[in-house]
């Protein structure tokens, strides 16, 4: 199901970051997460809704399919390495596994598994396996 929605919001203008199905009886139940680095509110989700009700309907065969569309949040748990190229540009905050402080930085590109990140000394890259948890930070974002 994802490959065949993240063209069809793309072509919107909206990233698909996330999908979860869950069969109930005939029917079923889709959420989906979506984000637009112009900012993602009610009119994106409405605008994901109507694009992927119909497709969603197509591929499950049912026109039971209840589905449920969402931002990512200010403050989003980046759950898989793909999230770490969807969010380039946005502020995170970061744990690696060794353990110690969290650290803060923007995403300003992901190549071949590493984040390289800008903070007020420079930039530096981390490998995104050796990261324990992270998160968007929207007290970075200065608005």
């Amino acid at each position: 199901m994802f490959a065949e929605l993240e063209p069809l919001l793309a072509g919107a203008g909206l990233t698909l970051v996330e999908l979860s199905s869950k069969r109930r009886g005939a029917g079923a139940t889709v959420r989906i997460t979506v984000y637009s680095p112009a900012g993602t509110g009610t009119k994106e989700c409405s605008v994901a809704h109507r694009l992927a009700y119909p497709r969603l309907k197509l591929l499950l065969g049912t026109e039971d399919v209840a589905l449920e569309v969402a931002s990512p949040g200010i403050d989003r748990a980046l759950r898989s390495p793909r999230e770490w190229s969807v969010f380039a540009g946005k502020a995170v905050r970061f744990q690696l596994e060794e353990g110690g402080e969290w650290a803060c930085g923007r995403i300003v590109r992901v190549e071949g598994g590493r984040a390289f990140l800008a903070d007020a000394e420079g930039e530096r890259a981390i490998d995104i396996g050796a990261v324990a948890k992270a998160r968007l930070d929207s007290t970075q974002e200065g608005d």
